[in-house]
């Protein structure tokens, strides 16, 4: 089977939410294997301790320089760079070996070439002043994964190093400008380290208290002004401030591991699914709105209505959601039947989807912009645009 990638955040929300939907390949329901004791919570403010993150306060730090061509760095309009803009990972082909290269795209479909990106490591996020790209170098044989930070006008990426069990943390930079750096690592028992916030240069700055060391399988997301963060847990979905404070629980009434973090509705309200439902929970604690029910991994609105990317058996497509609670498939142009269709995020009234193969022979991806009101498609990046397969993409300030 052909695997890729599709952003580490965006892979470990996509995979869990299969996986609790039974519908990756094989279409085989298996019930998460949860670890159900919870110890002390770690105070906020305090940073980890040794014995709970695996080392000091104190991360290694590197700085290099990549070669990347003047002209083509000097070509962007950066004080342009904002809504609408994607940054994308492109590489040759599914079976390329080597770096990518990075590229910015224009909402208008302009590429820009930027340089090569980061070896052997994954697109993460990209900073609320769109200056900084954020990766993180994975391994199976090593228990400190790479947080690499890149300076997009100038090439120049520094490093330190997290501790983490082999591919199992996910990262990004804090809203809304991305002056620090969100960390959430894995433990070899199954559960997660509580979540850290480092400097840009790999300082640890602070230790949340969620989730809690040994919690089973978690995920978290900071709404765009940086004012929360949301940290779904086995109990349900907890809600703490940018600084560390605990306001209050989420989705209390549903039974514990039954919800799952999706993306942001807004930005004072998070799209969770839960037990079959599409949901959206208000910051407040008020009641969810319901959207629908089915097996969907996130949701967006448009002018036009309210689309969902749903999934089954490894393939993901795009569906509108109407008002009766039913659900429309719609016919993406480029898109093939097994592969899957995954939104970046909205802008305006349309869609820009990342369009890949699935499981099957015949690897693609490419990113195109995708008005569902009209039905029409226009490719950007990789494949019919240029050529090419894009590994990782992200919509500028898309949460």
């Amino acid at each position: 089977m052909v695997t890729f990638s599709i952003g580490r955040r965006a892979a470990a929300a996509w995979l869990s939410v299969l996986a609790l939907a039974g519908v990756v390949c094989g279409c085989a329901a298996t019930p998460p294997a949860h670890v159900t004791v919870r110890p002390a919570a770690v105070s906020a403010g305090t940073g980890c301790p040794p014995d709970v993150t695996g080392g000091t306060a104190a991360a290694s730090t590197a700085r290099t320089t990549v070669l990347w061509p003047a002209l083509g760095r000097a070509g962007v309009p950066w004080r342009s760079v904002s809504r609408g803009w994607i940054l994308a990972d492109l590489a040759r082909s599914a079976a390329a070996s080597g770096p990518g290269t990075l590229f910015l795209v224009s909402p208008g479909g302009q590429r820009y070439r930027l340089g090569p990106a980061p070896a052997s490591a994954f697109l993460e996020d990209w900073s609320g002043d769109g200056t900084h790209a954020l990766f993180l170098r994975q391994s199976l044989k090593s228990t400190r994964t790479p947080v690499i930070v890149l300076d997009l006008q100038t090439g120049q990426a520094s490093s330190f190093t997290v501790y983490s069990t082999p591919y199992n943390v996910t990262a990004s930079f804090s809203r809304p400008a991305g002056t620090a750096i969100l960390v959430l690592a894995g433990t070899t028992g199954g559960g997660y380290l509580p979540l850290q916030r480092f400097s840009l240069t790999g300082a640890r700055e602070l230790c949340y208290p969620f989730p809690q060391a040994g919690i089973g399988d978690v995920n978290y997301q900071e709404n765009a002004n940086g004012t929360a963060i949301v940290v779904s847990t086995l109990d349900g979905m907890e809600v703490m401030s940018s600084a560390g404070q605990p306001l209050r629980a989420l989705a209390t009434q549903y039974a514990p591991g039954t919800c799952q973090m999706l993306n942001w509705w807004n930005n004072d309200s998070v799209l969770a699914y839960c037990s079959g439902q599409l949901l959206a929970f208000p910051l407040s604690g008020g009641p969810p709105e319901r959207l629908t029910t089915g097996d969907f991994l996130g949701a967006w609105h448009l002018p036009s209505g309210t689309y969902a990317e749903a999934g089954a058996c490894g393939s993901t497509w795009l569906e509108r959601l109407n008002p009766d609670g039913t659900a429309t498939t719609l016919t993406v142009p480029g898109a093939l039947g097994g592969g899957r269709v995954q939104p970046l995020g909205a802008y305006g009234d349309q869609l820009p989807l990342q369009v890949a193969g699935g499981c099957n022979r015949d690897p693609y991806s490419f990113i195109e912009w995708y008005n569902p009101a009209t039905g029409v498609a226009r490719p950007v990046l990789g494949g019919p645009a240029g050529g090419g397969y894009v590994a990782d993409a992200i919509l500028f300030q898309a949460s």
